[in-house]
């Protein structure tokens, strides 16, 4: 059982102190990747070379639940379309390092305004070797999420989500991918199935707080 009646200061003190410790990384990430058929994703190849990105986790508290924002990105070519996922992008060449990425790429997909105050720190890289991407996971935290904005080129929704009751909806679900039907360890919340790199984030996020509440 999820105690829902959280104090987001405790969970941010909490976060703060296990972020600097060793993180769970590779084996947690293991726990969810999909079940491709053939030609599976090498995940875990530290030798390619990727370019480099950041997504913001924002964490707020409302009436003792934990929310945090989730997009649904555009339908387009690319091979995320539709895809659930933290707000979030690549790095500019101007961005100071991948902390200010996130914070850019949150505003402007979301219209979010986070200073880097809230900060709490990161998880560990995700690797997503079908774009190409390493994607650090930035965490924050702030008293209130206000009015969402989506980028319309690149946001088709904005979901406001109980975290908690997210985490614990874990299973192994069908999901279309590379135009077949995949079975892929997800988490869901409403009728959206998360999977694939944004699932492997929360997988870590889940080991990192299971201390802190019983997920």
């Amino acid at each position: 059982m999820i105690d829902k009646k959280t104090d987001i200061e405790s969970l941010r003190k909490h976060l703060k102190q296990e972020l600097c410790k060793p993180l769970p990384g590779m084996s947690a990430h293991k726990k969810i990747i999909p079940y491709f058929p053939d030609n599976v994703p090498e995940y875990f190849n530290y030798n390619q070379k990727l370019r480099n990105a950041a997504v913001l986790i924002v964490l707020s508290e409302e009436k003792g639940e934990v929310k945090t924002v989730l997009i649904e990105r555009v339908p387009d070519a690319g091979p995320h379309s539709g895809q659930i996922a933290f707000p979030g992008g690549r790095r500019e060449e101007t961005d100071l390092d991948l902390i200010e990425t996130a914070l850019r790429e949150a505003h402007e997909e979301v219209g979010i305004s986070i200073s880097r105050d809230n900060i709490i720190g990161s998880l560990t890289p995700v690797q997503i070797p079908i774009s190409r991407y390493s994607v650090l996971p930035v965490i924050c935290t702030t008293d209130h999420i206000e009015e969402l904005i989506r980028c319309e080129d690149e946001v088709n929704r904005i979901f406001t989500v109980d975290l908690f009751n997210m985490l614990a909806d874990e299973s192994v679900r069908p999901v279309r991918a590379r135009e077949m039907i995949i079975d892929a360890p997800s988490f869901a919340f409403d009728d959206q199935i998360v999977w694939g790199a944004t699932a492997m984030v929360l997988r870590e996020l889940k080991e990192v707080i299971s201390q802190f509440s019983d997920l």
